[in-house]
């Protein structure tokens, strides 16, 4: 049975050639279409003007170089300036260049000679369809010009509003930011004058209100959705923990999460599990200010997102202790169609939430 492989080969050689035409096009349209638009800038008596001395020229080369083809077939090298016309002018110059050159084959190179009448009935035909492919290659290639112009008016506009759209988000992002800070002013503000379980409720609420505010400063536009990015993401708020939570205690947390764009509606929950996942274990996990580690993995699994976050503590009172924390951790991995768990480990307890991933159509 032959092999696929030659097939695969030629595949790939036939896109590799295929796409580098492609963007030999594009760049030769563009160039085109730039030098026309500089050309279409000139006054238009100056163009007309141009467009009979390329006429003139033409026939100045062909009475000098002349050969049977060119005597067979005078109308051949004036095709070329009509179409040289009427792309970098217009089609008024693409007209009179047909015009002209028609005349002057006819003038000179067409029996009888010196004389515009055309005798020979073959003449004749040729004469005609050479003044309809002029006029049909100045209309098409005034068409052309005119759609690239529209074409790269809506690319513009497609700019404009796509970076209106990113002062928009980000104009948003800060207004959120700011009036999460105020809230998080206010609750640390009313925690000094708390009792001690107050106060840390209060400080509690107040590190899940700044772990929503760190989403917003993630935020990214994605093919028409905004995104955060998982590894940025984490890595700030794990970043932020250790400061918070672990500045003063001799126990390690590191982050490992891969790269994945998620939504906004993912990234909230995601955060709050982590923030209650690494307080609980700072509280809980490491008694006596025992040294410990924490690390917090997250990454893609097939068709799955799995975020552990797992500690080397005393083990199950990490979790029997958690109380109002877990019971959180529970009603966001449910939020977000996903599985929570607790795995013993030795020693140690890991937190993992699995979560389906939505292909978005």
């Amino acid at each position: 049975m032959p092999s696929g492989r030659p097939n695969v080969l030629s595949d790939t050689l036939n896109k590799f050639v295929g796409a580098n035409v492609v963007i030999a096009m594009d760049t030769w349209v563009a160039t085109i279409h730039r030098v026309a638009l500089a050309a279409r800038a000139i006054p238009t008596l100056l163009r007309y003007a141009i467009t009979l001395l390329l006429v003139a020229l033409t026939v100045l080369v062909q009475l000098t170089w002349t050969g049977s083809t060119l005597d067979r077939y005078p109308f051949l090298t004036f095709i070329p300036v009509v179409f040289v016309c009427g792309t970098l002018f217009d089609r008024g110059n693409g007209f009179l260049a047909t015009i002209l050159s028609a005349g002057t084959c006819a003038f000179y190179f067409l029996a009888p000679r010196h004389s515009l009448d055309v005798s020979q009935v073959g003449d004749r035909g040729a004469f005609a369809l050479f003044i309809v492919i002029g006029f049909a290659i100045s209309t098409v290639v005034e068409a052309l010009h005119n759609g690239l112009v529209a074409l790269a008016a809506e690319k513009e506009q497609a700019r404009n509003s796509l970076r209106d759209r990113d002062l928009l988000l980000n104009e948003l992002a800060h207004r959120t930011r700011n009036d999460f800070a105020n809230v998080v002013t206010l609750l640390n503000l009313q925690s000094r004058s708390a009792n001690p379980e107050a106060r840390e409720a209060l400080v509690s609420a107040a590190e899940r209100v700044q772990t929503i505010a760190r989403v917003h400063r993630r935020l990214e536009l994605h093919n028409d959705r905004v995104v955060v990015d998982t590894k940025a993401y984490i890595g700030e708020l794990c970043a932020d923990l250790r400061l918070s939570r672990l500045a003063m205690r001799p126990v390690a947390l590191d982050c490992e999460s891969e790269s994945h764009s998620i939504s906004l509606e993912k990234a909230v929950p995601l955060g709050l599990i982590i923030n209650e996942s690494v307080t609980n274990a700072a509280k809980h996990a490491f008694p006596d200010q025992r040294q410990g580690h924490i690390t917090v993995y997250f990454k893609r699994l097939g068709s799955q997102y799995t975020l552990t976050i797992a500690d080397n503590g005393v083990g199950s009172e990490s979790v029997t202790n958690g109380g109002i924390g877990n019971r959180l951790m529970g009603m966001l991995a449910a939020q977000l169609n996903g599985e929570l768990s607790f795995k013993p480990l030795s020693p140690g307890m890991a937190v993992v939430v699995v979560l389906p991933i939505k292909i978005e159509k």
